[in-house]
């Protein structure tokens, strides 16, 4: 199973230029920010499902165009897994022929270019030898992360998210854990800022991920532009080597 970062970025105008999205293999997208502008026509007629971790634009701003590129290029519909809090959010907002066409009923009903497929927090789906779990966690209503592996290994998305006990219980025993892409969007100076907007700062962070096994990596994504080097440098005052920032184009191998 390969993992490839399409963007990471909690922002536009930093260090990263997009915002979240990751290719699973070929046919596996988890989140649909602006990354997706990396990938070429026929990358994204190859996506068969796209994983939504929680509404906000910077991760389904892209589920839009991506829709409009592979319109009339695919024979069977993309499938859209989400909480039922987060599908009716995508058609009540998005999909809604105001902000953009509903392609779930585009050519027609009986044969759409999207499917919406809801995915309870806490359920399991498996394609082929993969196998996604959703987690609840800590940010708006219906957000979830995704454990996702095959036979023998894999990640953990959190999504955005803040302090969240029940998910690290959930994963601290699981051997296949080989890394974790987690939100540290703002310095410890702004925890009041990131406590309100349900996001991480290195100090909750630290806390939340304490009983984890050392032999985990965290990947560091949703960095806020300009603040990159300084959660970073907080990161790594308290646990040297043990948090690395994520990069678009950044690739690894289960």
């Amino acid at each position: 199973m390969k993992l490839k970062i399409l963007g990471c970025a909690g922002g536009i105008g930093g260090k990263e230029p997009n915002t979240t999205s990751m290719l699973v293999d070929d046919d596996v997208l988890v989140d649909a920010g602006t990354g997706l502008a990396s990938l070429s026509v026929e990358q994204l007629v190859a996506i068969d499902h796209v994983f939504i971790s929680h509404c906000h634009l910077d991760h389904v701003a892209g589920l839009a165009l991506l829709m409009d590129a592979v319109f009339g290029k695919r024979s069977a519909p993309v499938t859209v897994h989400a909480t039922p809090e987060v599908v009716q959010a995508l058609k009540t907002h998005i999909f809604n022929w105001v902000i953009w066409p509903d392609f779930a009923s585009l050519p027609n009903a009986e044969q759409p270019s999207m499917r919406f497929e809801e995915m309870p927090a806490g359920s399991t789906l498996t394609l082929g030898d993969r196998s996604i779990r959703s987690h609840p966690v800590n940010h708006t209503p219906g957000s979830v992360g995704y454990w996702i592996k095959n036979r023998d290994a894999g990640f953990l998305f959190t999504g955005d998210m803040a302090t969240t006990p029940d998910l690290w219980a959930a994963m601290k025993n699981e051997t296949g854990l080989r890394k974790v892409i987690v939100d540290c969007s703002f310095p410890d100076a702004e925890a009041e800022l990131a406590h309100i907007s349900r996001h991480f700062c290195p100090g909750a962070l630290l806390q939340d991920i304490q009983d984890m096994p050392e032999e985990v990596d965290f990947l560091i994504y949703h960095l806020k532009p300009a603040q990159e080097t300084q959660i970073m440098s907080e990161l790594e005052a308290t646990r040297p080597g043990k948090f690395t920032a994520l990069r678009a184009g950044d690739s690894f191998q289960f």
